[in-house]
């Protein structure tokens, strides 16, 4: 049984059709016949296009080109269908494909006209007023009808503002060629002379030149080790200037600035810098962006254009997992006259929620194309964590690049890649002995109580799935992984809840006990009692190691498995990539793309060929006016 269509009030009976293909689901149901009752007989089209402008949201985009529909509107899912639902037989009632095109659509001509003349919407004529003005004086109407773009307001709205934003800082430049003579002698010893061009000192002098400097690199690039760096010589110019500086450290998940914390302390310990300077970035912690603008519930923030933050210089790491909306807020509340640097992977994940701020801001650097963000973009392309020519550097590259023919022999041809298929019983009973060995020695060490070997025995091996549900998803791996593992090491009792050897994994951001969403520990017998041992570099009379009762944590998995989306930000050395059938809508070179680069000596891919091509063929396409903003030759 299907469940049955959101109610439609007859002011949008008009949408029957598009409900029962699966085109539109209550959330554009409701928004429609809302804007129906604001505005009584505004058009059909008008409405229709604001239901795919929803939709879109809701999918990640920020906005809907108009002249494509109906070809830009894709179903994700069968009609009727749960997306978590597996997929059904090819004879069932839900396996019918669906004719998007055979819907009553009106012609694009006929929305755009009907857009330009309702009082919905805002025209925008991008050859017209001055952006500013657009911006300021524009009166709020629901939908923002931009060139060919259509908008939901706020989303418009939140997208020039970041243009504007980002333009502005890219121009306030202080002379690329005008660094003191201290300045520059110190940078030399940060960045010692390289043969070729040494793109990390590329981006220090951008910091101490611009306004804005945008570091994107793929993982193992150094992109905290530049940061490090030119945080080092930030605080080096400004103390030859007799002044200190303020400096803020940011990621968008608590997980993401915890990470960012270490790896700075690790990169500072590792370049040998003064003792006064390097004390001042060990003290230096990361916090989340909206602890950092002081979120106080909901959209609202402490910090704004009229109660900036008042720091000098802000560092935001994992900027490919901000969403637009948010990117907008920082922006806002950072002063004009501070310094703005963001870094990332343009080609991970984007956020879960609308915009690829990242990519739109990096795509002109990667193509050529000419705009104000010319100097203040720096791409890091060498591989310091593995070899560029390793097979994980191939197979990455293979991905990222669509070349699914290189890909598979990448799988093929290396000993450090493997390729298991689900239809091959043998090779998946194969990969599930290292996987149980693996976790063994985890769950052992939890019985024994060693901590610290059952943490680093944690960053061996870990299996991230694409799905939680469907075969060979993360729930199939936990549970097979919890049966084998249990199964081969009698001690271990997992009908308790805390049994000692059990992974877990933080789901929620815990301050009061210094945890972040993403953290991972390991339950271990202590004293006679399980306690849950957390890796911890301040706690320095345990060696680097918290320990908490159970009683003390409330939101917590068992993690012999993780999604590839929570897996963003972490490595393992040997990264067991799980694989849904292709058609899964699931599945996007940048989700594959992110889990091999989690790897650092190993990776093994379960999954068929035609999962893997349709992952490699089917990148993140997120509609978004930024880029061509940002990059407009």
């Amino acid at each position: 049984m299907t469940p049955p269509n959101p109610l439609l009030p007859g002011t949008v009976a008009f949408l029957h059709p598009f409900v029962d293909a699966g085109v539109f689901t209550a959330a554009e149901v409701h928004v429609t016949a809302a804007l129906a009752r604001c505005s009584p007989g505004v058009p059909d089209a008008v409405l229709l296009a604001a239901a795919i402008a929803v939709r879109g949201t809701r999918l990640g985009h920020v906005c809907i080109d108009v002249t494509q529909i109906p070809s830009n509107v894709v179903l994700d899912i069968a009609p009727n269908r749960s997306p978590a639902a597996p997929p059904t037989d090819a004879t069932g009632p839900d396996a019918a494909p669906v004719d998007i095109a055979s819907l009553p659509w009106p012609a694009p001509t006929a929305i755009a006209d009907a857009l330009h003349h309702s009082s919905l919407v805002a025209n925008v004529d991008p050859q017209g007023a001055a952006p500013d003005a657009a911006v300021t004086d524009q009166k709020i109407r629901p939908l923002v009808f931009d060139g060919t773009r259509l908008y939901l307001e706020r989303f418009w709205r939140a997208e020039r503002l970041v243009g504007l934003d980002l333009t502005r800082r890219a121009e306030q430049a202080e002379g690329a060629h005008q660094l003191p003579a201290a300045t520059a002698a110190f940078l030399d010893q940060l960045f010692p002379v390289t043969p070729g061009v040494d793109h990390q000192r590329e981006a220090a002098i951008a910091a101490l030149t611009r306004r804005l400097v945008v570091i994107a690199g793929g993982p193992g690039t150094g992109k905290t080790r530049t940061v490090a760096r030119l945080l080092a010589a930030l605080h080096q110019h400004a103390a030859d200037e007799g002044r200190a500086i303020d400096v803020a450290l940011a990621a968008p998940t608590g997980k993401a600035a915890k990470r960012m914390t270490e790896a700075i302390v690790q990169a500072v310990d590792e370049a040998d810098l003064p003792d006064p300077l390097a004390d001042v970035l060990r003290a230096s912690t990361a916090t989340t962006i909206h602890r950092l603008l002081g979120a106080t519930g909901g959209l609202e923030f402490r910090h704004d254009p009229h109660n900036p933050l008042p720091a000098d210089v802000v560092v935001v790491d994992e900027a490919s997992m901000i969403a637009l909306p948010l990117m907008a807020r920082l922006l806002a509340a950072t002063r004009p006259d501070a310094r703005l640097v963001l870094v990332g992977d343009p080609f991970q994940l984007a956020s879960i929620e609308a915009g690829a701020v990242l990519g739109d801001i990096v795509s002109g650097a990667t193509t050529g194309a000419t705009g104000p963000l010319d100097q203040s973009v720096v791409l890091l392309e060498r591989v310091h964590r593995f070899a560029a020519d390793s097979p994980i550097a191939i197979l990455a590259a293979a991905i990222r690049d669509n070349r699914p023919d290189d890909a598979i022999t990448a799988l093929r041809s290396h000993d450090s890649l493997c390729w298991v298929r689900p239809d091959h019983p043998e090779e998946v009973a194969a990969i599930e002995v290292q996987v149980v060995e693996s976790s063994l020695d985890v769950a052992r060490a939890g019985l024994d109580a060693d901590a610290a070997g059952g943490l680093a025995a944690l960053n061996e091996l870990k299996v991230l799935g694409a799905t939680r549900l469907r075969p060979f998803g993360t729930y199939h791996w936990l549970d097979r992984i919890e049966q084998l593992v249990t199964r081969a090491e009698p001690r271990l009792d997992t009908a308790r809840p805390w049994y000692p050897g059990r992974p877990v994994i933080v789901t929620r951001n815990d301050p009061l006990h210094r945890l972040a969403n993403g953290d991972t520990g390991l339950v271990v017998a202590r004293d006679g009692r399980p306690t849950v041992a957390f890796p911890d570099a301040t706690a320095t009379e345990t060696d680097g190691i918290r320990f908490l009762s159970p009683a003390q944590l409330a939101h917590i998995d068992t993690w012999w498995a993780m999604t590839i989306h929570k897996s963003q930000g972490s490595e393992y050395r040997h990264v067991v990539v799980s694989l849904p059938p292709s058609d899964s809508p699931i599945l996007t070179r940048e989700l594959l793309y992110t889990a091999v680069t989690r790897a650092k000596e190993r990776v093994t891919v379960v999954g068929s060929e035609t999962a893997i091509r349709a992952a490699i063929a089917r990148p993140v396409a997120r509609a978004s006016g930024l880029g061509p903003f940002l990059w407009p030759t």
